[in-house]
C-alpha cells in the first residue's frame, strides 16, 4: 500500500522524521533519500538501523518526497489550495469563513516550519511550484497565491535596478512564477480565485506586467477578472497598500463596493502594542519578546545610542535636501508605515516613541503579528530576523478575509440557486388526509419561531400556512404541540406537549437536526412557491446593504444569508421569550442571537437553536471576545480579566453575573458540548488555539 501521510510534521522531534524515513523508504532507494537530503547512503543507513538520530530539518524534507492525502473536513463550505503560502495568513482568513486547505505549496524554509507550527496536522507542504505537476493537485473551489511581490514592488525594482538586476517577468526566479498559477487555473477550473500583491504590480514597467496578467486571466484563461487596491489601514494600524486580483470561472455579478471596508483611523498602535498593565503569557512566546515581570518590552528592542544618531543624522541630511526619507516615529495614536521585510536591520520605518528621555524601539515579532492582523494564538517559531521578515511578506488576515467572504458567498450562489430551482411543490401539499412530510417541515420551520406560548389556532402566522397547506388553523398548531413532545427542553421541565409525535415527525426533527441551513432555506422557499406575498422576514433596519441595489445571483445570495440570519434571530429569541438570559433585558432592538460556537467554525450547526443564546449587544459583545461563559450547567463564568477591571459598569453590571445561572430557553436547550467549546476555546482564562480543541460538530 502506497504510504500516504496524512498527518504532517509538527514538532521538530527525531521520532517524527523517523516515521517519514520509514515511509519515504517505501517509494525510494537509500541513494534516492541520500540525494534529495544532501546527505551519504551512509548517513540514510545510519539513521535507519539506529546508529545516529537524523536532525530536524529531516523529517520536514522528507515530506516532499511523500504523496498525501488531505484530511477532509465534511463542514467545510468550499475548498481552496493555498500557493506561495507564506506564512498562512492567507489561509487563515479563508479558513475563518469556512474554507478547508487541501493543499499547500511554499519553498521557503523558515515559512515551512512557521507553516507547520501553526497548521500541522492537516496536509503536508509541498516545495517548489514549478517542479509540481497541476494534475496532481487535488481539485479545488478557489484558488489562492500572494505570488513573490519582490519583483514588481517599489523597493524590490530599486534595489534590483542599483544591482544591474531583471527585474518584473525578466526575473527567471521569481517573475515568472505567476505563469504557474495559470498553468494550474487551466488544469483544474476552479471555481474562483485570489491572488495577493503590491499596489506597484498595476505600474510596473509602465503597466506593461499587469496588462499580461489581466490579459492572460481573462483571454486565455476565461475567467471573469475584477481588481483593486485595498489598503490594509481600514483593518490594522498600518498603511499597507496590497492589490488583489480576484476572478471567477462563471458569470457573476460583483462590485468591490460589496466588500466591508470599515473607514481607517479606527485601528491606532495602541491596540497591538505590548500593555503597560500586562500581558498574559502565550504559551508559543513565554518571556521572548515581553518582561512580563516589569510589564514591557525586552530592552533589546531598544535602538542603541549609535544607532539612534544614525538615523537622526539621515533625517536631518534628507529634509536638508528637500525629501521625505528617514526613520517614521510613531505612537499609540499612530498608523504605521508599511512593514518591509529589512525592519530587522533598524526598524527605521516604525520606530515606537518611549518618551523624550528614552530612546525609541523596534516593534517586537508579537506586534508584527498583530500588525498584520494574526492572533496571539499564532506561534512564531524562528529568529526575530526571520520573524521581521515573514511578517512583512505576509497578507493583512482581516482585509483578505473581507474579500474571501464576498467570494465565498459568491460562488455559493450558483448552488443556492440550484438549490431553490430544485425545490419543486409536491403535488399532495395540499392534501387533507394524512400529513405530509413537505406538511410537517413546514409546521417545524414556523414552530422554531414562534415563542411557545403563542402555539395557538389564532395565531395569524399559524393561520397563514394552514391556509397554503390546506389544513385548519387548530391541526396546525396541534402538529406543533406534537412536536413538542420530541424537544427535551419541554420534557425535561415536566411539560410534555399533546404527546402524540409521530415517526415522520421524529424524522422530520432529526433532519433539521442534521442541517439546520439546508433545511431553514429549502422551507423558506417552499413556504415562497406556495404563496407568492411571502417573502424573506429580515430585519434590515441595521443594515447598510440594500437588496435594491444589486440583482441576479449577487442579490439571491444576500437573500438567502438574509433568510438564514433571521431565522436563527427568530428561533432563538422566540426559544428565550425575547429576553436577554443574563440580564432580562426585553428591548427586542437591543437583543442579539448570539452563537455560541461561532458561524464560522461548524456548518452543520450554524442554524441549530441550541447553539445560540439570547444576548443583550453588550452581553454578546462581552461572550464573543471571551470576557464572559458559560459552566456545563449554565451558570456565568466571569473572566479573571474583568474580575481585575476597576471600571464601574463593570462592577455594577457584569462581576454581579459572575455564578448566577443563565435564564432557560422553553425551547431548544443550548448543547452542553457547545458550551464547553465556547469555555476551552473563546474564554480568555481557558483560550487555546482552535488547532488544539476539536471543532463540535454534531
Amino acid at each position: 500500500m502506497m504510504p500516504f501521510m496524512s498527518t504532517p510534521l509538527t514538532t521538530l522531534d527525531d521520532t517524527a522524521a523517523l516515521a517519514y524515513l520509514a515511509a519515504a523508504r517505501q517509494l525510494h532507494s537509500q541513494t534516492a533519500i541520500a540525494a534529495h537530503l544532501g546527505v551519504s547512503e551512509r548517513q540514510v543507513r545510519r539513521w535507519e538501523v539506529g546508529e545516529s538520530h537524523p536532525p530536524q530539518y529531516v523529517g520536514m524534507a522528507l515530506q516532499r518526497l511523500l504523496p498525501f492525502q488531505p484530511a477532509t473536513n465534511p463542514n467545510a463550505d468550499f475548498k481552496f489550495i493555498d500557493l506561495f503560502a507564506g506564512i498562512g495568513g492567507i489561509r487563515l482568513a479563508f479558513e475563518a469563513i469556512g474554507g478547508e486547505c487541501v493543499f499547500t505549496s511554499e519553498w521557503d524554509s523558515y515559512a515551512q516550519r512557521t507553516y507547520m507550527a501553526n497548521f500541522g496536522g492537516q496536509e503536508p507542504i509541498n516545495g517548489d511550484i514549478t517542479k509540481i505537476d497541476a494534475n496532481d493537485i487535488p481539485d479545488h473551489d478557489v484558488l489562492l497565491g500572494g505570488f513573490p511581490c519582490q519583483p514588481f514592488s517599489i523597493a524590490g525594482v530599486s534595489k534590483k535596478n542599483a544591482l544591474g538586476r531583471a527585474h518584473g517577468f525578466a526575473d527567471e526566479t521569481q517573475g515568472t512564477l505567476f505563469f504557474d498559477v495559470a498553468r494550474i487555473i487551466a488544469v483544474k477550473r476552479p471555481k474562483a480565485f485570489m491572488l495577493e500583491n503590491v499596489k506597484n504590480l498595476q505600474s510596473h514597467d509602465k503597466g506593461r506586467t499587469f496588462d499580461v496578467i489581466i490579459r492572460t486571466l481573462r483571454e486565455e484563461l476565461g475567467y471573469q477578472v475584477f481588481h483593486k487596491v485595498i489598503d490594509g489601514a481600514h483593518f490594522v494600524p498600518q498603511h499597507r497598500e496590497r492589490i488583489l486580483i480576484v476572478g471567477f470561472r462563471d458569470p457573476v455579478e460583483f462590485d468591490w463596493d460589496m466588500v466591508d471596508l470599515p473607514p481607517k483611523g479606527n485601528h491606532k498602535l495602541g491596540k497591538i502594542i505590548h500593555k503597560k498593565t500586562g500581558e498574559p503569557v502565550l504559551d508559543s512566546d513565554g518571556s521572548n519578546y515581553y518582561d512580563h515581570t516589569k510589564r514591557k518590552a525586552l530592552d533589546k528592542y531598544t535602538l542603541t545610542d549609535n544607532l539612534w544618531q544614525y538615523l537622526q543624522n539621515y533625517k536631518k541630511k534628507h529634509q536638508e535636501a528637500g525629501n521625505g526619507f528617514g526613520f517614521g516615529l510613531v505612537t499609540p495614536e499612530s498608523v504605521t508605515r508599511t512593514l518591509s521585510a529589512r525592519y530587522y536591520k533598524d526598524g527605521s520605518e516604525i520606530l515606537f516613541s518611549q518618551g523624550a528621555k528614552k530612546n525609541p524601539r523596534r516593534l517586537t515579532p508579537r506586534e508584527c503579528a498583530r500588525l498584520m492582523g494574526f492572533p496571539d494564538t499564532f506561534r512564531i517559531p524562528v529568529s526575530d530576523t526571520q520573524a521581521y521578515r515573514l511578517f512583512s511578506e505576509a497578507a493583512v488576515v482581516p482585509m483578505v478575509q473581507a474579500v474571501g467572504k464576498l467570494i465565498a458567498s459568491i460562488i455559493s450562489s450558483k448552488e443556492s440557486a440550484n438549490a431553490a430551482d430544485a425545490v419543486i411543490v409536491p403535488s399532495n401539499i395540499m392534501a387533507t388526509g394524512l400529513w405530509t412530510k413537505e406538511q410537517i417541515k413546514l409546521a417545524f420551520h414556523l414552530y422554531c419561531q414562534i415563542p411557545y406560548g403563542r402555539i395557538y389556532g389564532r395565531n395569524p402566522e399559524i393561520m397563514a400556512l394552514a391556509k397554503v397547506i390546506g389544513r385548519t388553523s387548530d391541526a396546525v398548531a396541534m402538529k406543533m404541540l406534537n412536536i413538542d413532545s420530541l424537544d427535551p427542553a419541554i420534557t425535561s421541565t415536566g411539560r410534555s406537549g399533546l404527546g402524540n409525535a409521530s415517526a415522520l415527525d421524529r424524522t422530520v426533527w432529526d433532519e433539521f437536526h442534521a442541517d439546520w441551513e439546508r433545511l431553514a432555506v429549502e422551507c423558506q422557499l417552499l413556504r415562497q412557491q406556495l404563496d407568492d406575498s411571502v417573502v424573506p422576514d429580515v430585519d434590515t433596519a441595521d443594515d447598510s446593504i440594500s437588496l435594491e441595489d444589486f440583482t441576479g445571483e449577487t442579490r439571491q445570495v444576500l437573500t438567502t444569508q438574509r433568510v438564514k440570519q433571521q431565522f436563527f434571530r427568530r428561533a432563538v429569541l422566540s426559544s428565550y421569550r425575547g429576553r436577554c438570559c443574563m440580564s432580562g433585558l426585553s428591548d427586542s432592538r437591543l437583543l442579539i442571537a448570539s452563537h455560541i460556537v461561532p458561524w464560522s467554525n461548524d456548518k452543520a450547526n450554524r442554524l441549530n437553536p441550541s447553539n445560540g443564546l439570547c444576548l443583550s449587544a453588550i452581553h454578546d459583545r462581552a461572550f464573543d471576545k471571551g470576557l464572559i461563559s458559560l459552566a456545563d450547567d449554565f451558570t456565568i463564568i466571569v473572566s479573571e480579566e474583568l474580575k481585575r477591571r476597576d471600571d464601574i459598569f463593570v462592577k455594577d453590571v457584569l462581576l454581579p453575573l459572575n455564578g448566577r445561572e443563565i435564564e432557560a430557553p422553553e425551547r431548544f436547550a443550548p448543547q452542553v458540548d457547545f458550551v464547553a467549546w465556547h469555555r476551552a476555546t473563546i474564554f480568555t482564562d481557558n483560550k487555546k488555539s482552535t488547532s488544539e480543541v476539536k471543532t463540535t460538530s454534531t
